[in-house]
């Protein structure tokens, strides 16, 4: 099983979430796999940033996509933290360039329900096959995100996110058999024994998120989970 970081170096961490020194820190601690997120400016450069919008944790307004890189790249990531840093966001190709070769990332693709546009998933993909793909991973909630992905033939797995609630097991059913993903990505809450074991069985990667408890990691590692994302950077000390 491999521990990953949620963000770099925790949602709730002192270092700005989506940013290099978050996941160079990381490193450091012994974390050698990352879940982050990634959108796309109005001039189609693929950034990190959870989003939706700028003012969630930059001193930007507005979504980011409906900003120029010009403006994006002035912004301070670290801005909801409060403090005297300042850190820009990265792209993509900057984040994949700075962390080990070795490391394993988990690429979320961030598209909103009502988002149709362009370019994301297919700019992403471009990006990310010139950076040894065999460690990449992507995932992703929306249907037309998968759906691109898979029109693009690349050779980096897929993984398909799913929301937890009532309608978490006909969704997985259904998305699977229309968007055939090489991995599942499921809230730690709608993980069963049984649907791991049925899972694994029908040969799917799984990843959890996100596990702040450490009994709960335990546990998914002994029932098969491949990939568990937390906010606890100090449970490498613990599953190392």
């Amino acid at each position: 099983m491999r521990l990953a970081t949620h963000r770099g170096y925790g949602k709730y961490g002192p270092i700005a979430e989506n940013t290099i020194p978050a996941f160079l820190a990381s490193e450091k601690s012994g974390f050698h796999a990352h879940e982050l997120d990634v959108r796309r400016t109005r001039d189609r450069v693929i950034v990190l940033l959870h989003g939706p919008r700028l003012e969630n944790t930059t001193n930007g307004t507005g979504r980011i996509e409906e900003r120029d890189f010009d403006y994006v790249k002035g912004l301070n990531a670290a801005h909801y933290l409060k403090n005297d840093e300042h850190i820009p966001l990265p792209t993509l190709d900057q984040l994949l360039t700075a962390l080990p070769k070795t490391s394993f990332i988990n690429i979320e693709i961030k598209r909103d329900r009502w988002d149709f546009s362009r370019g994301l998933e297919e700019e992403t993909v471009r990006i990310a096959e010139r950076h040894e793909p065999g460690r990449l991973c992507f995932s992703g909630f929306h249907f037309l995100t998968l759906w691109r992905l898979n029109k693009t033939q690349t050779s980096i797995k897929i993984g398909l996110l799913i929301e937890p609630g009532f309608l978490a097991r006909f969704k997985l059913w259904l998305y699977r058999i229309i968007l055939k993903p090489d991995n599942i990505h499921l809230h730690h809450s709608t993980a069963t024994a049984g649907l791991l074991r049925s899972l694994k069985g029908k040969g799917y990667g799984l990843a959890f998120w996100t596990v702040n408890e450490e009994a709960k990691v335990k546990w998914l590692a002994e029932n098969g989970a491949d990939v568990v994302i937390t906010d606890k950077m100090e449970f490498v000390k613990v599953f190392s």
